[in-house]
């Protein structure tokens, strides 16, 4: 069995530096979960709200949802509930807008070939290698 290439510039590097990223993201969102429960209990000063969502929404999202059931914490707050599940989905927002905005074309053809290869009918295509399956004459 042989290990995959994971020398700077690879894709098996790449994956390797996000794993770490997102594991170190999620041990800092459900410490700072822990930490804040405990706080709460002792009746110390608190960790801001702003930046245990913050915490999730940079990548600790599972840490935070896991810390939130584990501790019974925040669990019962409803913007805050609500806000902590909408911050799972900013941080894939903020990585397809820069995909797009980085490509060579303009944003508008960029979303117009997204939508026309959405659309296309392979069917219709000349050469196609893939054979219709249902229909007429299937």
């Amino acid at each position: 069995m042989t290990l995959p290439d994971v020398s700077p510039g690879t894709t098996g590097f790449l994956v390797l530096c996000l794993a770490g990223y997102l594991l170190v993201a999620n041990l800092l969102a459900f410490t700072a979960f822990g930490l804040d429960k405990r706080r709460a209990l002792n009746g110390d000063w608190r960790i801001p709200e702003r930046t245990l969502l913050l915490l999730a929404t940079l990548g600790g999202w599972v840490g935070a949802k896991l810390a939130q059931r584990l501790f019974r914490h925040k669990s019962r707050k409803q913007p805050f509930r609500i806000l902590l599940n909408l911050s799972v989905l900013v941080l894939p927002a903020l990585i397809a807008t820069a995909w797009v905005l980085q490509s060579d074309l303009p944003v508008q053809q960029t979303l117009q070939d997204f939508a026309a290869r959405l659309t296309s009918d392979t069917s219709q295509s000349s050469g196609s290698a893939v054979p219709r399956r249902f229909g007429p004459g299937s």
